[in-house]
């Protein structure tokens, strides 16, 4: 199995990274990254950090500059995680480039008599909000533009379900770093709803990629429950 992943340089994406490539399904990973990325950290395999390649696309608003032969490199591809995103207003960041990648993606797939459908999976958050009318409180313009990306991504799969799957994860705050104090904390206080580790995010994002999901949109508890058996049968 082939996949695509956005984002992997960053703190996120990097964690979902490596728990990809430890995946035994997951035969080739493709990081799509606008600078190059830096080495599989200490912790990869060799047979792991031999699984990964890099393709460099800097500017993500201009894909009709990306030369054919990238094009190429990822058209056999069976699915594709998008971790890019800011906390800010970046419409570009957080809605244009993510929209026009799935588009230009789906006119370049290579099925060549593949019967399973590509997967899209999209990190999302557990506070973003789909309905653009509803008067929210706090960080509305954020959660309003992250949720419009949900509702586009979730449409553009419906209009090509034939070939196409999107699924979008929604954690709530996420506890990189291991086992620290803040992070135990933080779990007894807010609990499996509200929080998840970063390696429970990980190995549900690699299990969602090689399984999929009966559910288009997984929430933090669902990520958090299926990271862990991931991770106990890992």
């Amino acid at each position: 199995m082939k996949i695509l992943i956005v984002g992997a340089t960053g703190s996120i994406g990097s964690t979902i990274l490596q728990y990809c490539l430890r995946r035994p399904e997951i035969t080739q990973v493709v990081a799509i990254t606008r600078r190059p990325i830096p080495s599989p950290s200490p912790s990869s395999s060799e047979h792991d950090a031999a699984k990964l390649s890099h393709v460099l696309i800097p500017d993500f608003g201009a894909l009709d500059a990306v030369p054919d032969s990238t094009w190429v490199q990822l058209a056999d591809a069976d699915a594709l995680i998008w971790a890019m995103g800011t906390y800010d207003l970046n419409e570009d960041v957080n809605l244009n480039y993510p929209l026009a990648f799935q588009e230009r993606i789906a006119t370049r797939l290579r099925r060549d008599g593949k019967t399973a459908r590509f997967r899209f999976i999209l990190l999302g958050g557990a506070f973003t909000e789909t309905n653009q009318s509803r008067r929210l409180f706090l960080l509305w313009d954020q959660r309003r533009m992250k949720g419009l990306l949900q509702a586009k991504t979730l449409k553009f799969a419906e209009d090509r379900s034939e070939m196409w799957e999107a699924v979008v994860i929604r954690p709530g705050g996420i506890l990189l770093g291991g086992e620290k104090l803040q992070n135990r904390v933080a779990k007894t206080v807010f609990g499996d709803t509200l929080v998840v580790r970063g390696e429970e995010v990980g190995a549900c994002v690699a299990d969602l990629v090689v399984i999929g999901s009966e559910e288009a949109v997984v929430e933090n508890l669902e990520i958090v429950e299926r990271g862990r058996r991931a991770l106990i049968d890992g």
